[in-house]
């Protein structure tokens, strides 16, 4: 009784590695596909969707739960904000929503958290706030570079909120200033949704 189990178990491991392997395989061969796609919101849904696609195949369950936490998150957002969006390059709507914010913010969000989960581990955080206040600075750092990047590297910009003055020095973030206090509590607000979930490290 207990080598059949031991064989299964063998088994199980087995299979689990070849549907990873598998996986990996599938999402390389997208990636090479998503870069050649010129436009913006089409790369950014691919990555989501390869994300999804990861989480699932890979069984990351809860990587799959951050994600689609992320997605509501983000589906909340653009019903209050869609109306502020509007870029000087093309993007598609999907329900009325512009595609481009709607999957950013969603996998922003989830990525970050990726990002947060393994230095949560390697700086051996334990703390609630320290952990909170941690995420925040990583959050706040990474939203300025991805905004900055995104609209003076990619020239990406939000011709709809043009007239608004951006942030100090960056110079990017063109939006009114309730935006801009929303675009800062966004990262945290998801951060402490995740926690009240009481939902596990992805990365472990």
């Amino acid at each position: 009784m207990a080598r059949n189990f031991k064989y299964e178990k063998i088994f199980i491991n087995i299979m689990i590695k070849e549907k990873l392997l598998i996986s990996y395989k599938i999402i390389s061969l997208l990636i090479i596909f998503l870069i050649c796609i010129p436009r913006a919101n089409l790369i950014i849904m691919g990555v989501y969707f390869l994300l999804t696609l990861y989480s699932l195949l890979a069984s990351k369950k809860t990587a799959f739960n951050y994600l689609m936490i992320a997605s509501l998150v983000s589906i909340i957002w653009m019903f209050f904000a869609n109306n502020q969006y509007g870029y000087n390059h093309k993007m598609l709507l999907l329900f009325g929503l512009n595609s481009f914010p709607l999957f950013a913010w969603a996998t922003g969000l989830f990525l970050l958290y990726l990002l947060y989960s393994y230095l949560e581990i390697k700086l051996n955080l334990k703390n609630l706030i320290t952990k909170t206040l941690f995420f925040i600075v990583l959050y706040w750092s990474v939203l300025i570079f991805a905004e900055t990047v995104a609209y003076h590297v990619f020239n990406i910009k939000n011709v709809a909120t043009a007239a608004y003055a951006g942030l100090p020095i960056c110079n990017c973030l063109h939006a009114p200033p309730w935006m801009q206090i929303s675009y800062f509590a966004i990262g945290p607000i998801y951060f402490g949704i995740c926690k009240l979930l009481g939902l596990k490290n992805p990365i472990k």
